[in-house]
């Protein structure tokens, strides 16, 4: 995992190697507040005295390897699709900042329904195809397209740091440590609301990125029998 956290990703597995990041490091810090209000896992983390270098500093094994693990899982699950499956959240802004903008735009009939059962498809014929970060020539600038590839990193950092969250306070109900889990449920919230005002930033360049390749009548004419061939 690179530990270049603010570097601005440019790639769907630049992407992933960054969330994978941030959740370790959000694991070992509630992995080492959680050993605070239990004394089994303070034992437990005690009992691997073997130091590993993190950035610079030396920490014992007992606190790296369950925040490390929670990490990796979290990689190969993709914890950030799973979650939007859950709530449809990719569904909506798809639907509502690049799939109903250009629908209407090229004057297609097809409601709704058929458009999200065909969403995956759609969205790699009417985006993906001019704003591809591996296109070495995209219709839409590169800049923009990292603009949005980052936004939307940090988003998702947001909404995983929210499972976390939610992780520990359900773990504090059960050690009975009621005041704190009412903190970082609090604390859950608001990471909530937080990825919502990253959502409508990306919104933003996500339009701007609709808006280019709409420019184009040939593009219009493509995107159009994409739709009717649906």
């Amino acid at each position: 995992m690179s530990l270049n956290f603010f570097k601005t990703v440019d790639t769907y597995g630049a992407m992933l190697n960054k969330l994978a990041t941030g959740n370790f490091f959000i694991g070992l810090l509630a992995f080492y507040f959680l050993t605070t209000q239990s004394f089994a896992l303070r034992t437990l983390a005690a009992d691997f005295t073997l130091e590993i270098a993190i950035a610079g500093l030396k920490l014992p094994a007992g606190y790296i390897v369950p925040p490390l693990t929670m990490a990796l899982l979290f990689r190969i699950i993709k914890l950030h699709d799973r979650v939007s499956d859950i709530f449809r959240l990719r569904e909506f802004y798809d639907w509502t900042y690049v799939l109903k903008p250009v629908r209407d735009k090229v004057n297609s009939d097809l409601d709704k329904v058929k458009v999200l059962k065909n969403r995956g498809l759609l969205m790699s014929k009417c985006l993906y195809r001019y704003a591809s970060s591996r296109d070495p020539s995209p219709v839409v600038d590169k800049h923009l397209i990292e603009m949005v590839l980052d936004q939307l990193t940090w988003y998702w950092f947001v909404i995983e740091s929210s499972c976390i969250t939610f992780i520990v306070f359900t773990i504090l109900i059960y050690l009975q440590a009621f005041e704190y889990a009412l903190i970082v449920f609090y604390l859950g919230l608001v990471l909530i609301l937080f990825s919502k005002i990253l959502q409508l930033s990306c919104s933003k360049y996500t339009k701007q990125e609709v808006n280019v390749i709409l420019e184009s009548a040939t593009r219009r004419r493509e995107i159009k029998e994409q739709f009717d061939a649906i």
